[in-house]
């Protein structure tokens, strides 16, 4: 089945094709699928709650010792890598070092880092959501802040906050992904 064309050439949405939808319209719905609930009040309660007493072995401090964890800065090894100078190429493990292009790093942006002497960026968690195990391991593999097992939930630490949820760039990345779009 043919659809009609925008002004601009742009084939039509089609309804039925979620990969023929703008970007933000598959986040949207990507969100929708598989996102959840904002506990980020939940999780700063419980947060206050950590003593750092993690021997007396009950279920109440080891949950208020994982939203503590769920409520830490993330070490951000990649923007501290490309900060210091260093090129990645998509899909690669190979570093570049642009000032001395014989200078090359097989591995990840942590141990680049670590070889040499570079600090991690740090990312402020500002929000807490309930996921899918599905998007749980997309937002992972993305360099997210994951708990698959907060008292039986699966929660996403969010670095940003201001906007939709399916506005951020990750969820973006993920949908363009899963819908076959380059992102």
């Amino acid at each position: 089945m043919v659809y009609s064309t925008l002004k601009d050439g742009a084939p039509a949405r089609d309804p039925n094709n979620i990969a023929t939808w703008p970007l933000q319209e598959q986040a949207k719905r990507l969100w929708e699928v598989e996102g959840g609930h904002c506990v980020s009040s939940l999780v700063h309660t419980l947060a206050g709650q950590f003593t750092g007493d993690v021997t007396m072995g009950d279920d109440f401090a080891s949950l208020t010792e994982q939203a503590f964890e769920l409520s830490c800065p993330i070490d951000d090894w990649e923007s501290a890598a490309r900060w210091a100078g260093w090129k990645h190429s998509e899909g690669t493990i190979t570093w570049i070092n642009p000032n001395d292009f014989h200078e090359r790093h097989n591995g990840s942006a942590q141990e680049l880092c670590e070889a040499n002497n570079i600090e991690p960026h740090q990312r402020e968690v500002y929000e807490h959501w309930i996921v899918s195990d599905w998007l749980a391991d997309m937002l992972e593999a993305h360099g997210e802040k994951i708990d698959k097992d907060f008292s039986g939930l699966t929660v996403w630490a969010r670095t940003t906050t201001g906007q939709a949820v399916y506005a951020d760039g990750v969820i973006e990345r993920i949908a363009a992904a899963t819908y076959g779009r380059e992102g």
